[in-house]
């Protein structure tokens, strides 16, 4: 797993907790782009330890698979899931282009407290 990309997700996670002035975060609700076992273990992992004494700490996981993926290269950069392999962006009704595969998950939201 990379580090650095578990540790820009909880930096995005961090900033909008901050945002809305909570003092901690209780879920992490991520989308699994990689459904393996292992993926979501190291996710666990890596954030169980980068989040120490942070708003994160002893933050739930909480996940959930995603179908397929999808990004709008067109006009918007919409990021949307789909059963359909055709895909195309609700916003603009263009044909949306599949999310690179290491791109193993995403931040979904977030919940505070």
């Amino acid at each position: 797993m990379d580090v650095e990309v578990v540790r820009a997700m909880l930096n995005q996670a961090l900033a909008e907790a901050r945002s809305r002035g909570a003092n901690r975060i209780t879920e992490l609700h991520l989308v699994m782009y990689d459904s393996s076992q292992e993926t979501e273990a190291a996710i666990r992992k890596t954030l169980d330890e980068l989040s120490s004494n942070t708003l994160a700490e002893n933050a739930q996981v909480i996940t959930r698979p995603a179908p397929s993926r999808f990004i709008c290269w067109n006009c918007c950069g919409l990021r949307f899931e789909s059963d359909d392999p055709q895909a195309v962006c609700p916003n603009c009704g263009q044909a949306g282009l599949l999310v690179p595969a290491d791109v193993t998950f995403a931040l979904d939201h977030i919940e505070v407290a």
